[in-house]
């Protein structure tokens, strides 16, 4: 009877979505921009934390009742490991929950009063339910191959790899492109130069600002591991133009990842969204120079072109929703000092303007604003020069260190090629603070992203 459970449980959760009962939050962000933190900091804090640890979000004053996590979902729906991640925070020395390596999915019941006096008086509380999904925000990486032919994917690709930091890495795989035989598609051979170009992707991982690494599905292949469908890779536009058996096959190939790799992923986990948060690693782009903040821009502008905005209508709620509100935060905000997090913002606006229009254009409310979901420094002062100068401290990720420094300055305003030439940014990663388990984890305004994105379903 697998089949009448699974059909009662969409049929609750269309009647939920077309009642405003259910909010489905989608957490957009590469590899590395805290996707994870966000949402097991989310789920900690509507879970175990009141007024004083939120206090900008407005059901919290005297309306809240509490938040449960919902373990009602399907049993083949994998559940996001809140409690495991926990247990990576609360470790000594703690350490940041490892990267995602599947997809996952959390429902959190929340209860609170309504602001309503009549509602209040029938009702003794409102309850909507929250529903997350964590992903490998490599797999985000796909989308803009959806809107592509494989020439132009083979020619964004070669464009991308002549970057000054990926030419040297990408050049011992350009030369092997240029010597294979075009007639060549036995198996073993196409395993093998396909297994070359996932070798590849995987150093790209490894070089600072190499953000846009396609196809995804190779370095983190889910349930796809060891399927033909990963048989993928860019031949060289050239290559392209003399034609051959292997340019046949992976076209053919690209199709066939377009249509049951992506599009499934797409229909499964965004189509759905009712309200968006995407969240950037802007200070992580400065270190790695310009060629990586420009590649960090074309990757999320193509991303985000995937997405559908626009107001709500109860109808569409059911067949054909569309993302009401989002917002675009800077994170990892901690890792600079409070005074600097203005010119996180600013410069988040500059990085995202073109998509930012799009969104304006498309009746869609939005805010940037800067963010840490886990706070992992505490901001001060120290004497210099008989002047306070701001600092944090915090641990270093990479050595273990304790460290009381100042982080240097973000630029306000679009950085230029002479800024990069004559200044080297180099923002620290830090480990989470310790936490110990009867406190609820610190903060930079999570209070104020719940409010925005939640607080008008919550009256």
């Amino acid at each position: 009877m697998d089949w009448l459970k699974k059909a009662r449980w969409h049929s609750e959760q269309l009647t939920q979505r077309a009642f405003h009962r259910q909010l489905r939050l989608g957490v957009t962000g590469l590899s590395g921009a805290g996707k994870t933190a966000l949402l097991t900091a989310i789920v900690h804090q509507l879970t175990q934390s009141h007024s004083a640890h939120l206090p900008f979000f407005s059901v919290m004053q005297k309306r809240w009742l509490g938040a449960c996590i919902d373990d009602n979902q399907l049993p083949q729906l994998p559940r996001f490991g809140f409690e495991k991640n926990l247990n990576c925070l609360q470790q000594q020395p703690a350490c940041w929950p490892p990267s995602t390596v599947g997809w996952s999915q959390l429902t959190l019941a929340l209860r609170y009063q309504s602001e309503s006096s009549l509602r209040a008086r029938f009702q003794d509380f409102q309850e909507t339910e929250l529903v997350l999904v964590d992903y490998p925000g490599e797999w985000l990486l796909d989308l803009p191959m959806l809107q592509q032919s494989y020439q132009q994917w083979c020619e964004q690709s070669w464009l991308l790899f002549a970057q000054p930091h990926r030419a040297a890495t990408a050049a011992a795989f350009k030369h092997r492109l240029q010597a294979i035989d075009l007639s060549d598609t036995s198996v073993l051979f196409v395993q093998e130069l396909c297994s070359e170009y996932s070798s590849l992707l995987q150093q790209f991982r490894e070089v600072a600002g190499a953000y846009l690494n396609q196809p995804g599905r190779l370095l983190v292949p889910g349930e796809f591991e060891g399927t033909p469908l990963l048989q993928l890779l860019p031949l060289l536009p050239e290559q392209l133009e003399q034609g051959g058996a292997l340019v046949d096959l992976m076209q053919k190939h690209f199709v066939c990842y377009q249509s049951q790799v992506i599009e499934p992923f797409y229909r499964q986990y965004f189509s759905g969204l009712d309200r968006q948060v995407v969240l950037v690693d802007v200070l992580g782009a400065l270190n790695a120079g310009e060629s990586a903040l420009l590649e960090l821009k074309q990757s999320l502008l193509l991303i985000l072109q995937s997405f559908d905005y626009g107001p709500e209508h109860w109808l569409r709620r059911i067949f054909k929703p569309r993302i009401s509100k989002v917002l675009f935060a800077v994170s990892k905000a901690d890792h600079v000092t409070p005074d600097q997090h203005q010119a996180l913002t600013l410069l988040l606006q500059q990085l995202l303007l073109q998509h930012l229009q799009s969104v304006k254009f498309q009746l869609c409310p939005y805010e940037v604003m800067a963010i840490a979901a886990i706070k992992a420094s505490e901001a001060g002062f120290v004497k210099h020069n008989a002047q306070q100068q701001p600092c944090l401290r915090g641990v270093s990720a990479a050595t273990g260190e304790a460290l009381i420094y100042y982080p240097g300055d973000v630029p306000r305003y679009w950085p230029d090629h002479q800024l990069f030439t004559e200044h080297h940014f180099e923002f620290q990663s830090l480990a989470p603070l310790p936490w110990p388990k009867q406190q609820v984890l610190g903060h930079i305004r999570l209070d104020h992203l719940l409010e925005y994105l939640l607080g008008d379903k919550l009256t």
